[in-house]
């Protein structure tokens, strides 16, 4: 079992008798994403309505859990990616191992192979979790605790002599580097190459907040400043094709620390799905305007602002997706306007204060699309940059792992609604 003792953290989380759950890492069972063993710590399920999220479960003394643990993400979360993995003192002594991308021409996919993001710490890891104990002890995001990360590379404001409520740094656990891309080592079936980009986490508040609720409004406008700003500085640089913002927030969408942050990331290629939009919008150069437009008939808009607008899609992957872009074309988010900037924070903290009314605890995803940078793409008449929200109120399951279609409950023009009525 020595190759497998971390595994607790990922897996179904059924631990030996008098196993605590700080030292579970080192007392895990590892018996499958199937298990149905009694003290196995499963996701719990959700209500009848498809739209709400069940309560949190109790733990082992009675109390309701706010969060559930890692160990409760959804059966597609966890397992074997780590299932080779080393004890924490041999993962000590290895040498470092560096983000590598690899290629599968025929599945026409990409996966970043990138060891050293399973020693990511968790707030578990931490800190034995305890309402008295103060984060700013160990949370490596909250003020006065800036030597546990890189220096930062921006920050709000950006008087060193002022105190910062937001900062950008480099990622401790990146999924690309600055690796030379020239130097490959791989075949024609599934070629290997140094993932080579930027990865930053933009650390959305000096506090130790767990929800973008929880920060100012005009806080909260600087975060998205300081990201447009971030993507502006990357597409400078010349080597990069594309970059995105995305976060994780709670453990069912793959949040490992509670304090408010989201990543961006700066890649020398064009992933496949911003491909495949681009191709799409190519296709029709008036797709995004009749996105908006069938919106409006259908009932699906669920809220615009200064030539921003949100929308449910037509065909949402998770109750409650909302999408959010431009009224207009505008195909790189580094190029917008002021006004843009501030209209998708004050929109974004809008949704997910909706979001937790119509479905309490629920965790959640966004990620940035836009158009390539400079000559790695060709910029398509009528494109715009968008941000999705995507719930996590449903797992996904085999169905939509393997064929890529979606099983989702609640018609969009409902779940529209609904979020209005929030």
């Amino acid at each position: 079992m020595s190759g497998l003792r971390r595994l607790g953290r990922w897996g179904c989380g059924a631990r030996r008798s008098g196993g605590s759950r700080r030292t579970r890492s080192s007392n895990a069972i590892w018996h499958g994403g199937g298990c149905t063993r009694k003290q196995c710590s499963r996701r719990p399920r959700l209500s009848t309505r498809p739209w709400v999220a069940a309560p949190r479960p109790a733990d082992a003394s009675g109390t309701r859990r706010d969060r559930p643990r890692r160990d409760d993400a959804p059966p597609a979360a966890r397992g074997c990616i780590l299932s080779t993995m080393s004890s924490s003192a041999d993962v000590r002594d290895r040498p470092s191992r560096p983000p590598l991308l690899h290629h599968d021409p025929l599945a026409g996919r990409m996966a970043f192979i990138a060891p050293e993001r399973a020693e990511r710490p968790n707030d578990a890891d931490l800190v034995a979790v305890d309402a008295a104990t103060d984060p700013g002890t160990w949370c490596p995001f909250c003020a006065g605790n800036e030597h546990r990360t890189p220096p930062a590379v921006l920050r709000a404001p950006a008087e060193a002599s002022r105190s910062w409520h937001a900062r950008i740094v480099p990622n401790r656990y990146p999924v690309a580097t600055e690796a030379d891309p020239r130097d490959d080592d791989g075949g024609a079936v599934a070629p290997v190459r140094p993932a080579h980009g930027v990865h930053d986490v933009v650390v959305e508040s000096a506090r130790h907040e767990s929800t973008i609720l929880g920060v100012q409004p005009d806080e909260w406008r600087d975060v998205w400043h300081l990201c447009r700003a971030r993507l502006e500085m990357l597409a400078a640089r010349g080597d990069l094709a594309w970059a995105t913002i995305f976060k994780n927030s709670g453990p069912a969408a793959g949040a490992s620390l509670a304090h408010v942050h989201s990543q961006l990331v700066g890649l020398d290629f064009v992933p496949p799905s911003i491909r495949a939009e681009l191709a799409a919008a190519a296709a029709d150069v008036t797709g995004f305007a009749r996105l908006i437009d069938d919106a409006v008939r259908s009932g699906r808009l669920v809220a615009e602002q200064a030539g921003l607008v949100a929308l449910a899609p037509p065909a949402p992957r998770q109750p409650f997706e909302t999408w959010i872009l431009p009224a207009r074309s505008a195909p790189l988010f580094h190029a917008a306007e002021p006004a843009h900037v501030e209209a998708l924070a004050d929109l974004t903290r809008l949704l997910v204060g909706r979001l937790a009314r119509v479905a309490p605890g629920a965790d959640y995803n966004w990620w940035l699309h836009q158009a390539p940078y400079g000559d790695h793409g060709r910029q398509v008449a009528g494109w715009r940059w968008h941000l999705e929200i995507l719930p996590r109120v449903t797992s996904l399951a085999g169905f939509e792992l393997g064929t890529g279609c979606h099983i989702n409950t609640l018609p969009p023009d409902e779940a529209a609604g609904l979020l209005r009525g929030a």
